[in-house]
């Protein structure tokens, strides 16, 4: 029991300001963790809802309807952070 409490004790000291941070950094608006987090949110949902709007019955019809919709997806995204890194990602030299 003692050990428990000794491991306990040194990972609230050395770990616990660190998560509550990182937490913390998911649920401020502009910090970087956020536009990730919020990235993958958008990324998995949209998976999800590809992955259940194919109702097909024919699974080699199936299996190509998936290709297609997540190959649409791939080139949505190449292109929208693409676009976004031109229209953002360039900065005026002084």
């Amino acid at each position: 029991m003692r050990k428990l409490a000794f491991l306990i004790d040194i990972l609230h000291s050395n770990w616990m300001g660190e998560i509550q941070h990182f937490i913390l950094s998911l649920f401020t608006v502009d910090s970087m963790a956020s536009v990730i987090a919020r990235g993958v949110l958008w990324l998995v949902i949209a998976v999800v809802i590809i992955l259940n709007s194919n109702n097909t019955q024919d699974p080699e019809k199936s299996a190509k309807k998936l290709k297609s919709s997540l190959g649409f997806l791939l080139l949505f995204l190449t292109l929208s952070s693409g676009l976004l890194f031109l229209l953002f990602g360039y900065t005026a030299q002084p």
